[in-house]
């Protein structure tokens, strides 16, 4: 496959983005690249990533490209699964223990740890608003993340999320249980669904 071939397979798979370091693992130059990019007029976005000039910049989108590691949480997957109306001001991750993660900080993105035995717990994708898909934790599990922090959760966020899941037709309550065993939250997570269902 010749080097075009191979960026405008790279800009298909990744919605108009392009990864320098994508492009290397193909084979291809860094010279190459950063000539493509001029041609095609990228911006970059960010150290290495490079946005074709007819695509929405998406935010949590760039972040996931650079941090591969990290699942967005909390506020921030309520909001994209509809369960909350309030965009967060600062994305909402969650990275495994041990996870250096003040380079995510500094750029005032909100880190929650958790063990790493929990950290593939209800991962799952789901598409931004500008149609990329990320990494992120379904819905029963960000009941009960939101259930386990509730004391660091704007109330209005948490009262909402549990209303929108508990009413919704797409629950999986056994699912949703067999989460709160896990990780140890099944008292609070009985008392809620016996309130709201």
């Amino acid at each position: 496959m010749n080097e075009v071939n191979i960026f405008d397979q790279l800009l298909e798979e990744q919605n108009g983005y392009i990864r320098l370091i994508d492009a290397q693992n193909e084979g291809v130059s860094k010279c190459a690249v950063l000539d493509y990019v001029r041609k095609k007029e990228m911006e970059k976005v960010a150290p290495g990533i490079y946005i074709s000039p007819d695509v929405w910049e998406d935010r949590l989108y760039l972040i996931q490209l650079r941090n591969r590691k990290i699942i967005f949480s909390h506020e921030t997957a309520l909001y994209i699964h509809n369960l909350s109306d309030r965009e967060p001001f600062a994305p909402v991750v969650t990275v495994g223990r041990g996870y250096n993660a003040k380079h995510l900080k500094d750029k005032g993105i909100i880190v929650h740890t958790v063990r790493p035995e929990w950290i593939e717990l209800g991962l799952t994708e789901e598409k931004t608003f500008t149609g990329n898909t990320v990494r992120i934790y379904d819905r029963e599990r960000c009941i009960c993340d939101i259930i386990k922090n509730k004391n660091r959760m704007d109330i209005q966020v948490f009262q909402m999320a549990l209303r929108s899941y508990f009413s919704g037709s797409d629950k999986n309550i056994h699912k949703l249980m067999e989460f709160a065993r896990i990780m140890g939250i099944s008292d609070k997570v009985r008392q809620y669904t016996e309130v709201l269902l």
